[in-house]
């Protein structure tokens, strides 16, 4: 063989090899749908726990609007009930919409990708983790607010802020 055809062969092995490595380097492997939907209901049995939360703490703050205001004033006459019932109200309000919000959500999810390539249940997949990240925020707000404020009449709150805090996702 001589120097000139072990150039060709050289030059064209070498060419294929880039053009191989290119290929590989340019193409992104897209995640599996399944684990992308695996990773939105992970974050939403999460978010499901501070809808548990967010009733609980209502029950409390409804029953401190109804009975305990009372009793506190008797302790306190310069406390306002009706400001503190107002209060109330705007935190039981907040709480309602966040669970309204996730149950919209929930009944728009679409787990079943039938008829989807594996790119487009990705995509949905990714805006539904969007999604229920700002629920989760959402309630976190409305969790570290009502908390905060039965706090401020020595009322167990029904959860901390470190239980509802699903940032890992």
């Amino acid at each position: 063989m001589d120097i000139k055809n072990l150039i060709k062969k050289s030059l064209g092995a070498l060419g294929a090899f880039t053009f191989c490595a290119a290929m590989a380097i340019g193409c992104k492997s897209e995640p599996d749908y399944k684990t992308v939907r695996q990773e939105v209901m992970d974050l939403h049995d999460k978010v499901m726990g501070d809808g548990e939360k967010a009733v609980k703490n209502r029950m409390v703050l409804d029953t401190l609007s109804k009975v305990r205001l009372k009793e506190l004033k008797q302790a306190k006459p310069d406390l306002d009930t009706t400001e503190e019932k107002n209060k109330i109200s705007l935190l039981i309000a907040k709480l309602n919409k966040a669970d309204d919000n996730m149950m919209d959500w929930m009944h728009d999810f679409q787990p079943d990708i039938e008829g989807k390539s594996n790119g487009a249940a990705v995509k949905y997949f990714q805006g539904e983790m969007i999604r229920i990240k700002k629920l989760d925020g959402e309630y976190k707000k409305a969790l570290d607010e009502s908390d905060a404020y039965l706090e401020k009449f020595n009322l167990k709150p029904a959860s901390t802020a470190a239980e509802h805090d699903h940032s890992k996702h």
